[in-house]
């Protein structure tokens, strides 16, 4: 079992430095992680801006919960419209549900905000993960650190159709 919570600013680096190693972790060559760190970083401005919702898992044998074992974000991009901005896990428990959860509280907690879709800019390695979690891949897009690289985009509806 994991606790979701907020995260504030005090873990600008802790997430951001998760962030480059989760996406290490699919065998990105040092140079491409460099190309990539600007998107991986997130500042404390970022983490306290009101158009953002930053929640990181935590390990309940933890007591002290110094670091998060992943986290995500969403971004407000409209009043119906809501970003998947990041999700990541740790390495070493990857495959042991903990993004499943990330993604379902993202899921819900957009569903709270009354946004009627979130998209996902997804990490070609992460394609899967989402699909198999229910979002409709909807195109792609450019990369925004890696010039002639395309991203594939996926949404997940929020509120059913009428």
């Amino acid at each position: 079992m994991l606790t979701l919570r907020p995260l504030s600013t005090k873990y600008s680096a802790d997430i951001s430095a998760l962030a480059m190693r989760s996406k290490a972790h699919w065998g990105y060559s040092p140079a491409f992680m460099q190309q990539c760190a600007h998107e991986l970083t997130y500042s404390k401005t970022q983490i306290s801006h009101k158009d953002f919702h930053f929640i990181g898992a935590f390990s309940p044998s933890d007591s002290q919960a110094l670091t998060p074992l992943g986290f995500y974000a969403i971004q407000r991009i409209s009043s119906e419209k809501a970003e998947l901005l990041a999700l990541f896990v740790c390495p070493s428990v990857i495959g042991c549900g903990v993004g499943k959860s990330l993604l379902q509280h993202a899921i819900s907690a957009a569903k709270s905000h009354h946004f009627k879709t979130m998209l996902i800019y997804s990490d070609p390695n992460a394609a899967s993960f989402y699909a198999k979690h229910g979002a409709q891949r909807i195109g792609t897009h450019p990369s925004g650190s890696i010039v002639g690289r395309e991203l594939p985009v996926y949404q997940i509806p929020l509120m059913p159709s009428s």
